[in-house]
């Protein structure tokens, strides 16, 4: 993927913002781990991608005009056979769009320890500003975000880090294994490194993030 020509693509056609396929596909280009995803148009076809991805899977429906999916119910979650794959099409097509629709098929991700939000918006001031901490459903009632403006080193991204009123959760609270801070670093370092050589770019939302003991991986993401 030349990540320039899809940007320059998509402004000439005055699309301002990505799909989370091909966001997703995007981040996987710099080295972000994301679920093994293909899109699929026909009823048929989903159940094929299924079957070639493996159960359980997860179904996302795809179009231009439904940015926030799970409020629209336009996401089905841990699919394990062919007539949860029919009945979940069937429910994900009746919902309302003005674009063209497909269907997302991917790979259900195992439990995390926790779901983390990692972002970035553009400050008039300063410019790209990355953003860290507790994500999932509840990213807005915690509030619980610290911020760094990009570039950053790794010593920046381990401070971030640390600075989160959460993260205990990732060092072991109660038991729990230890997640993988090397892994958010990294994610945290190619994401800066991503918005500083493409300027195009103002606003990224990864969330959730899942982060394990080993490794991570992008589970949404909006770019």
């Amino acid at each position: 993927m030349d990540i320039s020509e899809l940007l320059k693509n998509k402004l000439e056609s005055n699309q301002t913002v990505l799909t989370e396929f091909e966001s997703k596909n995007l981040l996987k280009e710099i080295g972000i781990p994301i679920p093994e995803q293909e899109l699929a148009i026909t009823k048929e076809e989903t159940i094929a991608v299924a079957k070639k991805i493996g159960f359980p899977v997860v179904l996302k429906l795809m179009a231009e005009d439904i940015v926030h999916k799970s409020d629209t119910g336009a996401v089905k979650l841990n699919i394990n056979n062919e007539v949860e794959i029919a009945t979940a099409y069937d429910e994900l097509m009746k919902i309302p769009s003005q674009s063209e629709k497909s269907i997302s098929v991917q790979k259900m991700a195992a439990e995390p320890i926790t779901e983390l939000i990692i972002g970035m918006t553009t400050d008039a001031q300063f410019g790209p500003a990355l953003m860290f901490g507790i994500g999932g459903i509840l990213v807005e009632l915690l509030e619980d975000v610290s911020f760094r403006i990009a570039p950053i080193t790794e010593y920046d991204a381990r401070e971030q880090i640390h600075e989160i009123k959460g993260f205990p959760i990732l060092d072991g609270y109660r038991g729990k294994p230890k997640a993988d801070l090397d892994a958010i670093v990294n994610t945290l370092l190619k994401i800066s490194d991503l918005v500083i050589k493409h300027e195009e770019i103002n606003e990224m939302d990864l969330n959730p993030v899942f982060i394990y003991e080993n490794g991570l991986v992008c589970v949404d993401a909006r770019i």
